[in-house]
Parts: structure tokens; C-alpha cells; sequence
């Protein structure tokens, strides 16, 4: 009896230990244009699995009119502090809002803290701000 009821604590302790193990690597956060640093939109995202690969969208709105063509200088910040430096567009802005895929299949080279900075150039007070929805793909690679 003994030796069931210690078996079933320490299979109720391990249990217990890996649900509050599991971390979410899901990051939505939206940044409105007064809130940007000097225009620059920065988010915070953990990516404690290397093995997994994300989903990134950028998305955003404009105040009155469409925005087309809207040049994005990207820069991800790795938890080593190693930098990598990009240009992208998103295609339209537009009042209703828009979502657009930034990157699929991204697979950290680091596990930790990462910093994404975006700065729109050329937008201007229509620009209302920029968010980013990272989410961990479902399945194998």
C-alpha cells in the first residue's frame, strides 16, 4: 500500500512539474504610433524552442486613406545580442485594418529573448500603428 501511494505522489509531482514547465511562445502586441520609439515599433518575444518553427504576421492600420507599398526596415535582436537586418513591404494599409504574413517557418538559431524593432518609413500621421502576431506552427518540420 505504501508503495502505491508513493508511486502515485511522485507520478502526481512529475505531472505538476511538466504542465508548469510548458511555455507559450504566442505573442500578439500591437504598438500605436505615439508609443514607438522615435517611429520605431518594438516588441519582446520568447522563443524557448529551437526545434519549432513560427509564424509572423505584421499588422496595422491607416486613418483615412490606403497605404500602398509601405517599406518596413526589420531588425531581430537574438538573446546573444547577434543582430540581422532586413527590408520588407507590406502591401496595403488600409482603414479596416490588415494582416499580412511577415515570415512562416521561422526557426530560432537561439533559444530565449528576442527583440524585434520595426521602423515604417514613409507613412505619416495615417499610419496609426504596428502590430505582430508570432504564433508556434502546429506539427513537425
Amino acid at each position: 500500500m505504501r508503495r502505491a501511494w508513493s508511486w502515485l505522489l511522485t507520478a502526481l509531482v512529475c505531472s505538476l512539474a511538466l504542465v508548469s514547465c510548458v511555455e507559450t511562445a504566442d505573442v500578439e502586441d500591437f504598438v500605436r504610433r505615439d508609443e514607438a520609439r522615435s517611429g520605431v515599433y518594438v516588441y519582446k518575444m520568447e522563443l524557448p524552442d529551437t526545434t519549432a518553427a513560427y509564424d509572423v504576421w505584421f499588422y496595422s492600420r491607416s486613418a483615412d486613406r490606403p497605404l500602398e507599398g509601405v517599406e518596413m526596415r526589420v531588425q531581430w535582436l537574438a538573446p546573444s545580442g547577434e543582430a540581422f537586418a532586413e527590408t520588407v513591404y507590406m502591401r496595403r494599409i488600409d482603414p479596416r485594418g490588415t494582416k499580412e504574413l511577415y515570415r512562416s517557418g521561422v526557426v530560432p538559431a537561439q533559444a530565449g529573448s528576442w527583440q524585434l524593432s520595426v521602423r515604417p518609413v514613409g507613412v505619416g500621421e495615417d499610419f496609426l500603428g504596428l502590430g505582430v502576431i508570432c504564433k508556434k506552427q502546429n506539427g513537425t518540420r
